[in-house]
């Protein structure tokens, strides 16, 4: 996890940046997104804070995450600047991080 979702969101950025001229702050709510799925979960892995605290902030990460790649401006340029090819990559991509 610690390694294959932020790769996953960098990839979300620079897909998006090959087909157009992707904003910084797509990929900075990606990454504070991921931080603030990433972080409290392993704090409440960790006995750092209370399991269920650190599995709800968790959640309200992914749900950030699942916003920007769904509906958010990540998910507007890609539905109105990419090719075919690059919205079926993308579309698959989304639901990784869904599922």
């Amino acid at each position: 996890w610690l390694l294959t979702v932020p790769l996953l969101m960098i990839e979300f950025f620079l897909v998006l940046r090959a087909i157009g001229n992707a904003s910084g702050g797509i990929f900075w709510r990606l990454l504070i997104g991921t931080l603030v799925m990433l972080v409290p979960g392993y704090m409440g892995e960790a006995g750092y804070i209370n399991v269920t605290v650190g599995f709800v902030i968790g959640m309200l990460g992914w749900f950030y995450i699942l916003y920007e790649i769904f509906a958010g401006e990540a998910a507007q340029m890609a539905a109105e600047q990419a090719p075919e090819a690059v919205q079926s990559a993308y579309g698959t991509m989304r639901w990784v991080v869904t599922i």
